[in-house]
C-alpha cells in the first residue's frame, strides 16, 4: 500500500513572524504576497484577492472563498458569523482571530524564535520545514476515544490548533504569545431563559434560518446543495428557494442498494429545482477516500469524504457555493443515540433519588451483557463526578478505569466547560461539548474540499443567532419520546407539505458499512487492519489504553492520513 503521490494543494494562507528573516522553501503553488523586517504572507494555490483575501497595510482577512462587498475597515469580528480568519499587525505584534466556530482552521508552531501559522496543514509545512513528521500521543489517545482531532492536543507533535473565537497575540519584541477569547460560546446567559412554546420556537428557527440563507446567497450566481432526503437539507432546499433563486441539487445513491430518489423527486417537483442523482458503488468509495485523503489537514470520515463525490459533479457545472445541512443535528440533538443516552441519563437520576446509583453501577456490571456494562460505565463515570457529553467512543465490553477515564475527561473538555461541570443543566453541558468539537468533526474537511473544486459554503445552520437560539431550546424540544430534533422537525414541516414527510424513509446507511460489506471494501479494511496491528500508534495505544483489546478499525482513517501526509 503506497500512499506517496502527489499532493493537491488546498488553497490556504499563512505566515511567518521572525526576529531573524526566513524564507520558504521554493514550491510553485506558494505565493508571497506580503514582506516586510518581521512579517512574510503567503497564499497557496489562492490567487484570488478580494475573493479569497483581502490586504492592506496593517490588516488581512482570509475568506476562504467568499465572496465580500463590504471594505477591510468596516469587519467587524464580533458581528460577522461568517468564517475568516483575521490577521492586524504592526511593528510590535501581530493578532491572529479565528471565525466564531473555527469554520476554518487555524494551525500555528511556536518556535524559540519565531511564530509560523497556516490555515491548512500542507502550508504550514512547507513554511515550517521539518525532516520528519511525529504523531502525538496524546492527540492519538483522544482520536482514538472521540473519533476526531482535538484542538489542545493536535494529532501532530509541535503544531497548535485553535478553536473558533480565539485572539492570538504574538509578541515580536519577546516572543510571548498569549490566547484569550473573543467570542464565548460558553457564556451561558445567552442561552438561559427560553419559556417558549414549541410553536414559538419553530417560527424563530423558521426565521433566524431564512435571514442566513438570504445573507449566504447574496455575491453568488450559481447554487448548488447536497441533498440527502432528510429533514436539514431539505429544509435548505426550501429556503433557497423561498429566497427565489434557482438552484441544482446533487443526491448520492449506492449501486445495487437502496436510495433517498423518491424523497428527493417529490421535493424537486414542488421546490422546481434540477437534481443531478449519482450512483456510487465500493470502488467508488474507496478511490474516492483515497484522493480526498491526500489534501486534508485532518483524519477524514468516510460520510465526510464522499462529498468530494458531489463537489466534483458540482464543480463542472460550474456551482460557485454549495450548501449542505451539516452540523445541525448537533445543534438540535438529531442523532438516535441521543435518545439512548436520554434513557441513560434519567435512569441514573432516578437511581440517584433513592440512593441507588452505586449499587447499580455494581449490578450492571456484574450481568456481563454489552448494553448492560455500557450502561455500568456510564453509571460509575456519574458517580465519580465525570459529566455528560457525547462522541465518546465505547467498545462492547467497555470497563471503567477511573484515572484513565479522568485523564480522557481533562484531555476533553476546554478549561471553560471544566468550570461549569457541575453549574448548568446536563444537556447545556452536553450541547456547548458537540459544539465545540463540530467544527473539527464537520466543517473542516468539505471546508477543504470545497476550496479544492473552486466553491466555498458557510454552515447555514450555525449563524449566531440560530446557535444561541437552538442551545436556549429545552431538550424535551428536541428530543421527545422517540423523536429526534422534534422542533426542527416542526419548523421543516412549517413550508414543506406533508407528501414529503409522510414518504418512507429509511435513511441512507453509512457509506462505509456499504463499502465495508463488499469483497473489495472488506480487502482494503482487512489489509489495512493488519497493518494498523504492526504500527507505532497500535503499540502506543496498547499502552496507555487500559483495555488492551485495541479496535484498530477505528485507527482506520488516522492510519491512511498518516501515511499520506507523514511518510511523504
Amino acid at each position: 500500500m503506497n500512499y506517496n503521490s502527489t499532493i493537491k494543494s488546498v488553497p490556504a494562507f499563512g505566515g511567518i513572524i521572525s526576529k531573524t528573516k526566513k524564507q520558504s522553501d521554493d514550491n510553485p503553488l506558494v505565493n508571497q504576497i506580503y514582506n516586510n523586517e518581521s512579517l512574510q504572507l503567503f497564499t497557496c494555490n489562492a490567487p484570488k484577492e478580494n475573493n479569497y483575501y483581502i490586504l492592506n497595510e496593517g490588516h488581512f482577512l482570509w475568506f476562504g472563498g467568499t465572496t465580500k462587498t463590504s471594505e477591510i475597515h468596516s469587519f467587524d469580528i464580533f458581528k460577522n458569523d461568517d468564517k475568516f480568519i483575521q490577521l492586524k499587525f504592526d511593528k510590535d505584534k501581530i493578532q491572529l482571530f479565528t471565525d466564531h466556530y473555527s469554520k476554518i482552521p487555524l494551525f500555528y508552531i511556536q518556535n524559540d524564535d519565531s511564530f509560523v501559522f497556516s490555515s491548512s496543514l500542507e502550508l504550514l509545512r512547507i513554511l515550517n520545514p521539518t525532516k520528519t513528521l511525529e504523531f502525538s500521543d496524546d492527540g492519538l489517545l483522544f482520536y482514538y476515544n472521540f473519533g476526531f482531532a482535538d484542538y489542545k492536543n493536535f494529532l501532530v507533535k509541535g503544531v497548535n490548533s485553535a478553536p473558533g473565537g480565539q485572539e492570538l497575540t504574538y509578541a515580536i519584541p519577546t516572543g510571548k504569545l498569549t490566547q484569550i477569547t473573543y467570542h464565548n460560546i460558553f457564556d451561558v446567559k445567552s442561552y438561559a431563559n427560553n419559556s417558549n412554546t414549541l410553536k414559538q420556537n419553530v417560527k424563530q428557527i423558521d426565521e433566524v434560518l431564512l435571514k442566513a440563507t438570504k445573507k449566504t446567497l447574496q455575491g453568488f450566481n450559481s447554487i448548488g446543495i447536497a441533498l440527502s432526503g432528510g429533514v436539514d437539507s431539505g429544509y435548505l432546499a426550501q429556503k433557497i428557494h423561498e429566497c427565489n433563486r434557482d438552484f441544482k441539487a446533487y443526491t448520492l445513491g449506492f449501486k445495487d442498494d437502496y436510495n433517498e430518489f423518491e424523497r428527493i423527486d417529490y421535493l424537486s417537483n414542488k421546490l422546481d429545482f434540477k437534481v443531478q442523482k449519482i450512483r456510487i458503488s465500493p470502488e467508488d468509495i474507496i478511490n474516492n477516500y483515497l484522493d480526498v485523503v491526500e489534501r486534508s489537514s485532518f483524519p477524514v470520515g468516510f460520510n465526510n469524504s464522499i462529498l468530494n463525490i458531489i463537489y466534483k459533479e458540482a464543480n463542472s457545472d460550474g456551482i460557485e457555493l454549495m450548501f449542505d445541512g451539516d452540523g445541525a443535528d448537533r445543534l438540535f440533538l438529531g442523532m438516535n443515540k441521543y435518545v439512548q443516552l436520554q434513557k441513560i441519563l434519567q435512569l441514573y437520576k432516578r437511581s440517584k433519588k433513592t440512593g441507588m446509583h452505586k449499587v447499580m453501577a455494581a449490578l450492571l456490571n456484574g450481568i456481563g451483557h454489552p448494553t448492560t456494562k455500557k450502561l455500568s460505565f456510564y453509571f460509575q463515570k456519574f458517580n465519580e463526578g465525570i459529566p455528560f457529553y457525547g462522541e465518546r467512543k465505547l467498545a462492547n465490553n467497555q470497563s471503567f478505569v477511573k484515572a484513565y477515564e479522568a485523564k480522557i475527561n481533562d484531555m476533553a473538555l476546554p478549561e471553560e466547560l471544566k468550570l461549569m461541570s457541575n453549574r448548568i443543566d446536563d444537556w447545556l453541558f452536553f450541547s456547548l461539548f458537540s459544539v465545540y468539537y463540530t467544527p473539527s468533526f464537520f466543517f473542516h474537511t468539505p471546508y477543504e474540499l470545497q476550496l479544492c473544486h473552486n466553491m466555498v459554503s458557510n454552515p447555514q445552520f450555525w449563524s449566531d443567532d440560530m446557535v444561541d437560539l437552538a442551545l436556549s431550546i429545552p431538550v424535551d424540544q428536541k428530543l421527545h419520546k422517540k423523536t429526534t430534533k422534534k422542533v426542527l422537525r416542526e419548523a421543516a414541516k412549517l413550508k414543506i407539505d406533508d407528501g414529503y414527510w409522510n414518504l418512507s424513509k429509511i435513511g441512507l446507511q453509512n457509506s462505509y458499512h456499504y463499502m465495508r460489506n463488499s469483497q473489495k471494501g472488506s480487502t482494503f479494511i482487512n489489509d489495512h487492519i493488519s497493518s494498523i496491528k504492526t504500527s507505532d500508534m497500535y503499540a502506543c495505544l496498547k499502552e496507555h489504553v487500559p483495555q488492551k483489546d485495541i479496535d484498530a478499525e477505528r485507527l482506520l482513517p488516522f492510519y491512511i492520513w498518516k501515511k499520506t501526509l507523514f511518510d511523504t
